[in-house]
């Protein structure tokens, strides 16, 4: 047998040396390296990165690793230290104590939500499938309503095979290899939706004619802008791990348009995120855009534009992602849409927002229930408009879901049903540990799913959606309303009697919002912290400051298209560049200034780590890190902070931005740019980017169009 090849006497030399320091240096045990800690015998593994941190991935080892801090080695074949796997860092999951299996996302894990995926041969192994789940309850079918199975044509003069058009493989066959069967595989609530996505081979499609035209939804005519010439727009309804597909056209003479699918984590798959300025361009009058994506969560939420404030014109709808709940029902009531409303039009309206000197917060005219309500006094021989009513009539005994949105430009709502609790069991698309309520406070973006038990005395109730003026002002706040009826109703207005109740601007309380699926969040690799202020720009208009910055959009430009053509990523325009994946980050926002602000997060689930009054303090401000709240909206009070955390493990361009149509049009945004070396091998689409931006900028051009606002 022949001997090994004898090492160089500098890498005798040089291995003795770096182990002479490590042996006076201390042991990392937070991940963080450098400045006389070093990572050698770490858990987090034993390169001390270029970023200071410590770990053994190719994210770390293969970009170099810090010489006198720790070392680089040939892991093939060796047991994982810190969770990564497989791939070219060649960690083995076998005797982890993170789990047998390495899955496609190259982490160790044991169960379904990992070995239902498949395990990476090498890197480990799966145990026998477990058994498949008797827990769930309320299937869908196999079919959607409202949704068209046929094969789209090509829209954009782009090969099909990179507009996202088209279908899915015909040899897929569904629930391979996740132990279970159609409509979940197997998965229920416990399963969580971050490491599992049931295979269903299924593809939904739906076409979007965006319009502009006149509409009365109080009885009172005014412009406004519809999808397929309904406010709220048609549903989107699809299983979870279905595939999505929506075409766009745009049918507008004077606006650009886009649609973002609120919530939806568009995992690898930024360009189907629908903000302009940060994945696309806008689509020009005109044009059309095909959006595809996998329903990777489930839940309740909304689709809607994210061109300026043009989604509280109307462009917007609900998006149901069937999914297994953590309690029976009997019938499923359907999906609740609120929004505020004025009879001159939001767009009428943003001069005055903004004006520095004689404007500032609007006040809206009322709020609407699925697009209806009235206005007047009920009864009155000049009230106009209709009230929303509850299809689904109540029998006695019977328990019904409803599924709630506040689709508002600013309205924060307390929703209630007269003499009747709500049990809540799921919030943005989390499910989590079922508790009751009278009332729901819901703020702009924020979704929740409630049961309603039918009892009490038979007859008619009215639906409430209280705006709560303490937050910003509505004339008709607490005549948002619509009607639950019993199966005996007598087809007059209620009479019901409200709860009571104190006028504020809040979450549902943090200690409620419980995930069942429970998640442990890792010390900050990244922190970063945000003051809000509002100040005059100096041409007498209004923008919000993220400490010293606002933010302002490049729509013929939009960073996905600069990381993805250019390999550069934006610069300036409150950028947080995150070049590292599944690393930590805790964002801080807070604000001296009494007014809310809901903020919101593309292409991620956050943790709420902490919510209150009064400013963040470093060091004695207290962060939850055992299954805190986890959702994509959360509220940062008036005169108050919150602190969000996320893990960077979703290349992309996405924006974070308070979700009051105003602030954000007045700069409240920025832009995360995560994983920047992965992104262009995420684009699928680059054809269909390119055209739409042509379109627009040639549209632009032609009518000297120069946008003003943020997002």
């Amino acid at each position: 047998m022949p001997m090994p090849a004898p090492k160089p006497w500098w890498a005798i030399g040089l291995a003795s040396l770096v182990l002479t320091v490590m042996a006076d240096m201390k042991t990392s045990i937070d991940g963080t390296c450098g400045n006389d800690i070093t990572c050698y015998g770490s858990m987090f593994g034993q390169c001390c990165s270029s970023s200071g941190h410590c770990g053994s991935s190719i994210d770390h080892c293969g970009d170099g690793c810090q010489l006198g801090f720790g070392h680089c080695e040939k892991t093939q074949g060796k047991r994982t230290l810190d969770s990564t796997c497989g791939g070219r860092n060649g960690f083995t999951c076998q005797g982890s104590k993170f789990g047998n299996c390495c899955s496609q996302y190259n982490f160790c894990g044991s169960s379904a939500e990992y070995c239902g995926v498949g395990c990476q041969s090498d890197f480990g192994m799966c145990p026998p499938p477990p058994p498949a789940s008797t827990k769930l309850k309320k299937l869908i079918p196999t079919t959607v309503p409202n949704a068209h199975l046929d094969i789209k044509r090509d829209i954009s003069g782009c090969p099909a095979s990179q507009t996202g058009a088209q279908t899915q493989p015909q040899l897929c066959v569904p629930c391979e290899g996740q132990g279970g069967s159609l409509p979940f595989c197997g998965a229920d609530v416990n399963t969580d939706s971050n490491m599992f996505t049931p295979k269903t081979c299924r593809t939904v499609y739906y076409e979007f004619d965006i319009s502009n035209t006149t509409l009365a939804p109080d009885g009172f005519l005014r412009p406004a802008l519809l999808v397929n010439n309904r406010m709220p727009g048609p549903p989107i309804e699809a299983n979870w791990g279905d595939t999505i597909v929506v075409t766009v056209h745009n049918n507008m003479q004077e606006n650009g348009t886009s649609i973002h699918f609120h919530g939806i984590r568009q995992f690898n798959n930024s360009e189907a995120d629908g903000t302009p300025s940060i994945t696309q361009c806008p689509i020009a009058p005109g044009q059309s855009m095909t959006y595809t994506f996998v329903a990777d969560n489930y839940g309740f939420s909304w689709y809607h534009s994210h061109f300026a404030i043009q989604t509280w014109m109307g462009v917007m709808g609900p998006m149901i992602i069937h999914g297994p709940t953590s309690k029976e029902y009997d019938a499923d009531a359907g999906s609740i849409l609120l929004q505020d409303w004025d009879h001159r039009g939001v767009d009428a309206m943003y001069d005055g927002a903004q004006d520095a000197l004689n404007g500032g917060p609007r006040t809206m005219d009322t709020g609407l229930i699925n697009g209806m309500n009235t206005w007047g006094v009920d009864g009155a021989s000049n009230q106009t408009g209709k009230r929303f009513e509850l299809l689904t009539q109540f029998e006695p005994g019977k328990t019904y879901l409803l599924s709630i949105v506040n689709a508002a430009i600013q309205s924060t709502y307390k929703f209630s049903i007269d003499g009747h609790s709500l049990e809540v069991i799921h919030m943005d698309f989390t499910a989590i540990k079922p508790y009751k309520t009278n009332i729901l406070n819901i703020n702009v973006g924020q979704r929740y799913m409630v049961l309603v038990s039918a009892d009490q005395p038979p007859g008619d109730y009215w639906m409430r959606a209280d705006n709560q003026n303490a937050c910003a002002a509505t004339i008709q706040a607490t005549d948002i309303k619509g009607i639950v009826r019993y199966r005996t109703n007598t087809g007059k207005i209620p009479t019901s009697t409200a709860y009571t109740y104190t006028g504020e601007c809040v979450d549902e309380p943090l200690e409620s919002l419980v995930p069942i699926v429970s998640h442990q969040v890792a010390p900050a690799n990244h922190e970063f912290s945000y003051d809000v202020k509002v100040f005059n720009d100096g041409n007498n208009q209004f923008r919000w400051y993220l400490s010293g910055m606002t933010f302002n959009s490049f729509y013929d430009n939009p960073s996905l298209l600069q990381v993805a053509g250019d390999g550069v990523a934006p610069t300036g325009n409150l950028v947080m560049n995150l070049p590292y994946l599944n690393e930590w980050v805790y964002v801080v926002i807070d604000s001296d200034i009494p007014l809310p602000h809901p903020i919101h997060l593309h292409g991620h689930d956050f943790y709420v780590l902490a919510q209150g009054r009064g400013g963040y303090i470093p060091g004695s401000s207290k962060l939850n890190l055992q299954n805190p709240a986890r959702r994509d909206t959360a509220l940062m009070p008036g005169g108050g902070h919150v602190v969000i955390a996320f893990k960077t493990d979703n290349p992309g361009a996405w924006l974070l931005h308070c979700h009051i149509g105003w602030h954000s049009a007045m700069g409240f945004a920025m832009q995360i740019i995560e994983g920047m070396d992965f992104i262009n091998g995420t684009v699928s689409s680059r054809c269909q980017m390119d055209q739409t931006c042509a379109s627009w900028r040639n549209w632009a051009a032609a009518h000297n169009y120069h946008p003003d606002t943020g997002v």
